[in-house]
This record gives C-alpha cells, sequence and structure tokens, in this order.
C-alpha cells in the first residue's frame, strides 16, 4: 500500500512539473509572439498642414506618394504644403543598406487665420489695372516653373538648421498661410512669415545657394529667391533694395538686400518663404532645430 501512495505521489509531481513546464513555454512563446508584434508594429507621425517632419537614420532616398528625393545627411525630410489634403499618406525610405521601410504620415488640418487690410493705402494693389495683371501674369510664367518640384533636383548645399536671415531676428507675426481680404476683397493665402524688422537692416541669406530670381515685381517688390538645392528654395520679398543678381552663388549670412515696403505692403517687414519640394511651408520649421520637428516613431 505504502508503494501505491509513493508511486502516487510521483506522479502527481511529474505531473506539476510537466504542466509548469508547459506554463513556462506558454509564457516564452507569448513573450516572443508580443516582442515579435511590437517590433513589426507599424511606424507613423502626426503633423499639421505647413510642418516639416523627419525620419533619421541611414537614409538614402525619401518618398512620398510619387514623388522621391535625396535625404539631408542622412535623414529624410518631409514638407507639408500647406494646403495639403488632410489625411494619411504613405511615406518611405530607402535605408544605406537597401532596406525599403515605409511609415503613415496623418495630416491635419491648421486652421486660417484671417486678415482684413481696410483702407488700405496702396489703391493699386486692390483695383489692379489690366496692364499691372498683365505684368503680374508675365512674371509667374518665369518663376512658377523654378519653384515646383523637379526630380533632377541639385544636391543639397544646406544644413538645418538654416541660418537667420536678419540678426537680431524678432519673433515672427504669426501669419503664415493666413487668409487675407484688401478693402474687403478676397485675395491668395499669405505664403510666408513676416517679420517685424526695422527698414534699412540687412537681409541675409539662410544658406549657401543660386540665386535664380533677383528682381522688382508688382506684387512682391524687389524679390530674391535662392536655390539651396535638395528642392529648396528661400524667398525673401518686399526689399528695399537689391544687392545680388540673377545666378549669382551666395553664402550662408550674405547680404542680400535691406528690408523695406515695395510692392503690396502697410510699412517695412522681411518676408521670409520657403518652398521645399514644391511645398509651401512655414519658414519657421527650418530655423528649429530638427530634433524638435515631428519625427516618425
Amino acid at each position: 500500500m505504502k508503494k501505491f501512495l509513493l508511486a502516487g505521489l510521483a506522479l502527481a509531481a511529474w505531473n506539476a512539473g510537466l504542466a509548469q513546464t508547459a506554463g513556462g513555454a506558454a509564457r516564452t512563446t507569448a513573450s516572443k509572439s508580443g516582442s515579435a508584434s511590437q517590433s513589426t508594429a507599424p511606424k507613423s507621425v502626426s503633423a499639421a498642414q505647413g510642418m516639416v517632419v523627419r525620419w533619421s537614420g541611414n537614409c538614402k532616398r525619401c518618398s512620398l506618394e510619387d514623388r522621391s528625393w535625396d535625404p539631408v545627411n542622412g535623414t529624410c525630410y518631409f514638407p507639408i504644403d500647406m494646403e495639403k489634403k488632410p489625411g494619411t499618406y504613405t511615406i518611405s525610405r530607402r535605408t544605406t543598406g537597401g532596406k525599403l521601410e515605409s511609415a503613415k504620415l496623418t495630416v491635419s488640418e491648421q486652421p486660417c487665420k484671417y486678415e482684413d487690410f481696410d483702407n488700405f493705402p496702396k489703391k493699386e494693389y486692390v483695383n489692379v489695372s489690366a496692364p499691372n495683371q498683365a505684368r503680374h501674369q508675365r512674371e509667374m510664367a518665369v518663376v512658377s516653373p523654378l519653384l515646383n518640384f523637379k526630380k533632377d533636383e541639385r544636391p543639397a548645399v544646406f544644413d538645418l538648421p538654416v541660418g537667420k536671415p536678419a540678426d537680431p531676428l524678432p519673433k515672427g507675426e504669426g501669419n503664415f498661410g493666413s487668409c487675407r481680404s484688401f478693402n474687403g476683397q478676397p485675395r491668395d493665402r499669405h505664403t510666408g512669415m513676416d517679420y517685424p524688422v526695422t527698414a534699412g537692416k540687412s537681409v541675409m541669406s539662410v544658406g549657401n545657394g543660386r540665386v535664380i530670381v533677383a528682381a522688382n515685381h508688382f506684387f512682391s517688390g524687389n524679390t530674391v529667391f535662392i536655390d539651396h538645392g535638395n528642392g529648396l528654395i528661400s524667398e525673401y520679398m518686399h526689399l528695399k533694395d537689391l544687392a545680388v543678381k540673377d545666378n549669382q552663388t551666395v553664402t550662408k549670412g550674405q547680404k542680400i538686400g535691406t528690408v523695406g515696403s515695395t510692392g503690396r505692403t502697410t510699412g517695412p517687414h522681411l518676408h521670409l518663404g520657403v518652398r521645399w519640394h514644391g511645398a509651401r511651408v512655414n519658414p519657421g520649421y527650418l530655423l528649429m532645430d530638427p530634433s524638435d520637428m515631428p519625427a516618425v516613431q
């Protein structure tokens, strides 16, 4: 009887050990499954219209929809146009090791700030004459092709953050992308940021590059556009005078003109605009440390 009792106890202990081993195996499998699930979780990033997001680490090529471009110092940057339709988009990157990775970019709407300039003093910019309308069309026929996305973009000759266009640079007026009207008449949205810099102060290039436009235009007054490579173009408008000319090579911090109020303005200020891969973005994002940009996680 004692032998049967000992045998029964041994069998029970063996079964308990087997159950414990099976439970441990199940937990280990679940743990591995959970780790695999976490490692394959889709990457994503969220940002508003007019912002720039980044995807850092050994990038060789970056793409958004049907467009692709080179990274800047190994990081993919994805500029979001100020009027890009809100929704979810797929962004991709090819690593230096040849791996193709994708992530979800969720774009939210950036509410439009409304500005109405009542009793605008320069009446010729409110009720624009036929000759001035024709002049504006001629100017845009030259400028627009230079600002659009190009598949053969030159290599980047700039670093982020870019340099300040004035020293000191006061806080911007927060009017990037604002919806404007003059004497109650709706006009195009504001594509840059205005900075309250004093008239006559030097305006400087935010980076190395080549001047692609240096001219007097009807609406923007004395205007300079600089190509910094990698599809990045900086815009400076309403200048008092110009210190550069077309096709001139400039360096970061070089004077390109002085602050003025030429064109459609209410007074002296610095207008800074940015186009990156054809997208109109808030220039403030290029003036900040890239680590502060929304990043793919």
